[in-house]
């Protein structure tokens, strides 16, 4: 369908945006297998499902695919860039999560088939919390492209071979009561080319499904490798508390607004209550960037607006928003909107 006005009840991610009643992946699936208005197709014999939804217009651009084997293995691709923030809130429904998240808000640029480099900013993250737990997930306006699964953890035991006596994977796929598992690595050329492979495809030939859903079991084999070699390396999985989980959006706030040199990761992790690998490995889970790149947005964004105003001089904005020196500030400025604080500032009086 080209546009979600019927389906769309407010601005969040897919669950969200297809209604679904109960806002689990399970039920988002069972609306589109339902909806007249989406374009799918699908194999009985595989038991294999593929829909695509457009994002309405207004909302900004891009689509997501949704890709499904039975009701063992969901798999939702992103490919959207986003007008406004979105949000999502999310409850356990018995599935173990693998997002392969970037540096967002990015567009994607993964590696073409001769190069040899791997993005060091995307990484794998699988979580899964216990029944009875929820998080919000919430991304701000930009470019996404990610791809997530959503798999039974029998499977991953039973056609996967991980390993639930491990520490780790046991916490990963069965997590304690009123606590939510994550596990995080680092991701190589050979997911890299997989997800290349599976963004690749057109889904305009018969085979384009079976083989979207090749990569994805090829994603899932590639996953639970790494997981287990974490593993073996005596690698724990980050537990996150209902308390903890409560706590990120306490984070985003002061990222928001605190733009002293003083807020470190391992103050904000103090003040906070937490520690710094939590607090980095849960913010890039529900925010889909990084603590750095989320409070540099908010940073620029008061720096521009105090340049708009114009009372201050451009050296008293660089360190208004937490930069000691003023070279450093104009660097990340033009970065950030492509142009420098002199020049942005000359273009508002010039009423450009």
């Amino acid at each position: 369908m080209s546009s979600g006005d019927s389906m769309a009840k407010e601005k969040g991610l897919f669950r969200a945006f297809l209604g679904a009643g109960e806002r689990t992946v399970a039920a988002a699936f069972a609306k589109l297998a339902e909806s007249d208005e989406i374009s799918k197709t699908a194999d009985p014999r595989l038991r294999l499902f593929h829909a695509r939804v457009d994002l309405p217009s207004d909302d900004g651009s891009g689509f997501w695919r949704f890709l499904s084997l039975g009701d063992d293995i969901f798999a939702v691709l992103t490919d959207c860039s986003f007008e406004g923030v979105r949000h999502e809130h999310v409850v356990a429904e018995g599935l173990v999560e693998f997002h392969f998240l970037l540096e967002g808000p990015v567009a994607l640029n993964l590696p073409q088939a001769d190069d040899a480099t791997a993005p060091a900013n995307i990484s794998l993250m699988a979580c899964q919390q216990a029944f009875g737990m929820a998080y919000d997930v919430v991304c701000q306006p930009g470019a996404y492209k990610m791809a997530s699964l959503y798999v039974r953890p029998a499977l991953l035991e039973d056609s996967f071979a991980l390993d639930a006596a491990r520490g780790a994977v046991r916490q990963l796929l069965h997590p304690a009561d009123g606590t939510m598992a994550m596990i995080e690595q680092k991701i190589d050329l050979e997911f890299l080319r997989v997800l290349r492979d599976l963004f690749g495809l057109g889904f305009e030939g018969r085979r384009d499904l079976p083989l979207a859903m090749a990569r994805i079991v090829e994603l899932l084999a590639l996953s639970a490798d790494a997981i287990d070699r974490g593993s073996r390396a005596e690698e724990d999985s980050i537990v996150f508390t209902a308390r903890e989980l409560a706590m990120f959006k306490r984070a985003q706030e002061i990222l928001a607004t605190d733009f002293s040199e003083t807020l470190t990761i391992p103050n904000l992790a103090r003040k906070l209550g937490t520690n710094a690998t939590k607090l980095k490995g849960g913010f890039r889970l529900l925010y889909g960037t990084t603590i750095f790149a989320y409070r540099n947005r908010y940073r620029m964004d008061r720096a521009m607006e105090l340049l708009v105003a114009g009372a201050l001089p451009i050296a008293e904005v660089s360190h208004a928003v937490g930069f000691r020196h003023q070279a450093s500030f104009t660097s990340a400025f033009r970065a950030h909107f492509g142009l420098t604080p002199k020049q942005a500032r000359q273009r508002v009086s010039a009423g450009t």
